[in-house]
């Protein structure tokens, strides 16, 4: 097993991402990052009175995530590690050009973050802990380091759609390729010849790790990583005393939201608990290489929609981040489409009809779901249907 010492050379010698020099579109708020509580506040938090004024721990930072926050919440209090000098260093020449002194930077494995004399309402901890040799001990570590609601936002390898990653980790192994400049060159080479049914081959049309060494490094060279199916990935949360709060976009793993939906086993599949219903679209779609989840201490309150008592009522929908109305190329019947940028997995259009739009359009009047369902019986199987596929989130009146 590696070890930490080994993780951290590979990040000081190929910092990841690609250290970036422009953040203009974060500034004009183009772009933003994911998790961000400016944009997804009550995605975390419905229950509660928005504010900008949060304490967040960004664990594992590299060369830029610690700086597109800062950008996009200056009234945050932001605290970064990382284990690499490489990576801090370039965050601190960033968070020096764009004027950010919300942040406070520390070289350190994110296992030692409760050394800090202060909790954090929110976590970011994207692709690292995945890295650890013992990555209980760091999720234990972050759920120490949590406020009584505070929320973790976090994204670890999905074992099934890394497959062919995992191959040619071993395949490098045995020629004895390294993180050198020299070898990803000729790693990138041998790439390009890698027969069309090798399992890899999906995964390296969507990714953009390949065509950097220090995205190679990260993806194929790692001394150190491990991936989680969804029931692996319940089982750790719940050792760690935790639990799933949501997917951060939970569509792609509703059956209500894929191919499966069409299909003679609907209704097998409606008939199973949430947990199952995960695990069961995973192993159907196979190419889930990631899981990005929102998590919070096992006591901690809980926010999921109940959707079969009349909680909905007291719900305000606000519109999703990342989603894209069109009104072009429409199939018959349908007024505009829907569709959302975050999902990194085939999900179908959302449809809106003549009946529908009014609804829609209901978002902009801060109703609650009760008020518009006195105009609109529909109102509840619509916004739940919205919700599932990533459209809208809510906050309670």
């Amino acid at each position: 097993m590696a070890q930490i010492s080994d993780v951290q050379q590979l990040y000081e010698q190929q910092p990841y991402p690609v250290p970036p020099t422009d953040m203009s579109e974060f500034v004009a708020g183009k772009m933003f990052p994911a998790g961000s509580p400016a944009d997804f506040f009550h995605l975390y938090w419905p229950n509660k009175t928005f504010t900008d004024k949060l304490e967040i721990l960004i664990a594992g930072c590299g060369t830029a995530q610690a700086t597109e926050f800062a950008i996009t919440n200056p009234n945050a209090s932001i605290t970064a590690v990382d284990l690499s000098s490489r990576s801090l260093e370039h965050t601190r020449m960033l968070l020096d050009k764009y004027q950010c002194k919300n942040v406070s930077l520390h070289q350190m494995s994110l296992e030692h973050v409760t050394q800090f004399d202060k909790q954090f309402d929110l976590i970011i901890s994207t692709g690292v802990l995945h890295h650890m040799p013992d990555p209980c001990v760091g999720l234990q570590a972050l759920r120490g380091s949590l406020k009584p609601d505070g929320r973790l936002f976090a994204m670890v390898y999905g074992e099934y759609g890394r497959t062919g990653v995992y191959m040619f980790q071993e395949y490098c192994r045995l020629l004895g390729v390294t993180w050198e400049p020299g070898d990803c060159e000729l790693l990138r080479q041998v790439l390009k010849h890698t027969p069309a049914d090798h399992p890899i081959v999906p995964l390296a049309k969507r990714t953009h790790d390949l065509l950097s060494d220090a995205g190679m490094a990260d993806l194929l060279l790692h001394p150190q990583d491990r991936a989680y199916t969804v029931p692996q990935l319940l089982d750790w949360l719940t050792e760690c005393d935790m639990c799933l709060e949501r997917w951060w976009m939970q569509a792609p793993y509703l059956p209500q939201c894929c191919a499966l939906a069409q299909t003679p086993h609907a209704v097998k599949l409606a008939a199973l608990s949430m947990d199952k219903q995960y695990a069961a679209v995973e192993l159907f779609r196979g190419n889930l290489h990631m899981h990005t989840f929102i998590a919070s201490a096992s006591d901690s309150p809980h926010t999921q929609i109940d959707w079969a008592s009349d909680q909905w009522h007291e719900l305000v929908p606000l519109r999703m981040r990342g989603v894209t109305v069109r009104t072009d190329n429409l199939p018959q019947g349908a007024l505009a489409t829907l569709s959302q940028s975050g999902h990194l997995f085939p999900v179908p259009a959302v449809l809106l009809s003549q009946q529908t739009v009014p609804m829609y359009q209901g978002i902009d009047q801060q109703l609650t779901l009760g008020a518009l369902a006195k105009k609109y019986p529909q109102t509840r199987d619509f916004f739940k249907m919205l919700w599932d596929f990533d459209q809208v989130f809510f906050r309670k009146a």
